[in-house]
């Protein structure tokens, strides 16, 4: 009843005081001028360092549009989320003219349009993409005409265009002998530190700025190393496996250095490397010397295969492995893990061929015995474990001029692996029973063969890149016929450069920045 009544007393005394309120309030009301910004554009997609960004707004004003003074513009691009970047402001006037120097990334452009009369501020964004000249293309490493290791790339920021000598003057030393190059791609923002772009050389391995290509001597691959073995003085990566065929950066990077040491690492956990796999489970403290090169599914990463030099067989780790394991044959197998006295591993390649349900892509071993010369090609499944998939043995009185051969291809989409000595390209047909050789002779020297199993999902685009002293490096793309019966490259005419480095090796890369 108490509370009743005090609530009842506290409405009467509301209603006095509103009662004997006396309204001195002003009804004559400012109109407000607003402002609509329009026609800023769906989007822009901009090469750093080369583009201008020129947008010419549309602004509809309520009330006074010929006073120009009245309007402060700001210009704002800011970056997604959970990136490292910063905004800027990149312009002050009603017209943006930017020459673009804002750091490759994705960024939200704001025009903001603050009436000083009033204070009021008005608003509207479009997205904008920067990316650098080199984020997309075919990257290309070899010899200069003096002999020195450089690299070219053919870049597609929108037309193709061909940028040259990316080494030159970079604060590398002049290096001789160029061996392989290997971009690792990215995958979020939160992988960017990890992004790298390896060059390999006789003389050493090193990494350099994905956007510059400078260099440093520091930049080393035993510098990321943190093991309890006695580590060798150099370490210089010549192949890795740091993508999936797409072109997207794997989060499991492995990799493996000239003198046969292989390291694994999982980026969640930073770029370090811990002890190698290059031993294996029955003999941990014992490393063996690996073929330098990782047998891995393109399509996915989800474990490899090694090769052990020393004792002439194959082995395989997992993801969440820390050393590599023994693998055994089964009576009536199609092709021995341990080998025979005297057969050794001659070229290994990793596909897209999908025979036996292997999904993300077979690899490829071509073995060859040094007593008798007979080659035999090993095809397996390298994913979460290791399956064989097929044997052929190499015809040897069909397949001339093999032996001399330094360059190998093997297709993902024929049974044909082809291979190179000096001008002369052959192609192997190893399908059982209808085994074929075919030959085709080009203007230059062979000095690359590679099946592109990245930019597309064709698998059928063959480079191959020939040399001499007159118009340097020539890099020709051809397409494979997929008529078994018979053997056809065509050669595309869009897809033709010359003047280029003796090219030993390319990569593709794919990347927003």
């Amino acid at each position: 009843m108490r509370r009743n009544i005090i609530l009842f007393l506290m409405l009467a005394f509301s209603c006095v005081v509103v009662s004997c309120y006396d309204d001195k309030g002003s009804y004559d009301y400012t109109e407000v001028n607003e402002i609509v910004i329009d026609e800023l554009g769906d989007g822009y997609s901009m090469i750093f360092k080369k583009d201008t960004l020129k947008i010419k707004p549309k602004l509809l004003f309520s009330l006074d549009s010929l006073t120009p003074d009245r309007y402060e513009y700001e210009w704002k691009a800011v970056p997604g989320v959970a990136s490292d970047l910063s905004s800027e402001v990149i312009g002050t006037e009603r017209e943006l003219k930017y020459f673009m120097e804002l750091y490759p990334g994705s960024y939200a452009l704001y025009l903001k349009v603050r009436d000083k009369q009033t204070g009021l501020l008005w608003m509207n964004y479009t997205s904008l993409v920067v990316r650098t000249e080199v984020a997309r293309g075919f990257l290309l490493i070899g010899d200069d005409e003096d002999g020195f290791v450089n690299v070219d790339m053919i870049a597609m920021p929108g037309d193709t265009i061909v940028l040259k000598n990316l080494l030159s003057n970079n604060g590398l030393p002049p290096m001789r002998g160029a061996k392989s190059i290997m971009y690792t791609s990215a995958y979020t923002a939160s992988m960017d530190p990890y992004v790298k772009l390896w060059v390999a050389t006789e003389d050493r391995s090193y990494y350099v700025n994905t956007t510059t290509f400078e260099g440093d001597p520091l930049n080393t691959f035993e510098r990321m190393v943190y093991s309890s073995f006695e580590m060798p003085e150099q370490l210089n990566p010549v192949h890795m496996i740091a993508k999936n065929r797409a072109g997207n950066m794997s989060t499991n990077r492995m990799v493996v250095c000239d003198n046969g040491y292989v390291f694994m690492v999982s980026l969640y956990s930073g770029e370090y490397y811990p002890n190698p796999m290059n031993r294996a489970s029955k003999s941990q403290d014992v490393l063996f010397k690996a073929y330098p090169y990782i047998f891995s599914a393109p399509g996915y990463v989800y474990g490899a295969v090694l090769y052990d030099t020393d004792d002439n067989r194959f082995l395989r780790f997992g993801t969440f492995d820390t050393y590599s394991r023994e693998l055994s044959d089964g009576t009536g197998d199609i092709f021995p893990w341990i080998q025979p006295e005297g057969r050794v591993l001659w070229y290994a390649e990793n596909t897209m061929d999908t025979e036996g349900g292997s999904s993300n892509g077979n690899s490829f071993a071509l073995m060859k015995d040094t007593e008798t010369n007979q080659f035999h090609i090993y095809k397996f499944y390298a994913y979460s474990n290791a399956y064989k998939r097929a044997y052929y043995a190499v015809n040897s009185s069909l397949a001339t001029g093999i032996n001399d051969a330094k360059l190998f291809a093997f297709s993902s989409k024929r049974s044909m692996f082809l291979y190179a000595v000096g001008k002369t390209l052959y192609a192997y047909d190893y399908n059982k029973g209808y085994e074929k050789l075919y030959k085709m002779e080009l203007d230059d020297e062979i000095t690359m063969l590679k099946f592109d199993i990245q930019s597309n999902t064709t698998y059928n685009d063959l480079y191959i890149a020939t040399y001499n002293s007159t118009t340097g490096g020539t890099l020709q793309k051809y397409v494979l016929g997929t008529d078994q019966n018979k053997f056809e490259l065509t050669p595309d005419e869009r897809c033709h450069w010359t003047d280029l480095v003796k090219v030993k090796d390319m990569d593709w890369r794919n990347s927003t920045k």
